[in-house]
């Protein structure tokens, strides 16, 4: 599942997340596109990391791919 937040601006993002991560089946992968820095850290701030592992990575300027699936969520960052 993907997910595009770009122009949408904290806390859209993070409450979108929220809102699919109750819906995500196991096995499944969220994909989440986000071009605000804010909505990194609320995204990471209300995932469990007891349930899932996190890592950043740059992809490029300015441009966040947060993915999210069960005991593997993983934020490609830019700072």
């Amino acid at each position: 599942m993907e997910i595009n937040c770009m122009g949408e601006v904290c806390p859209v993002p993070s409450l979108k997340v929220r809102s699919l991560l109750r819906n995500l089946k196991a096995g499944e992968e969220l994909k989440v596109l986000v071009d605000h820095s804010c909505a990194v850290g609320n995204i990471l701030e209300q995932v469990p990391e007891e349930s899932y592992q996190r890592a950043v990575n740059e992809v490029a300027n300015g441009i966040w791919e947060v993915r999210k699936s069960p005991f593997a969520f993983l934020l490609y960052a830019t700072p």
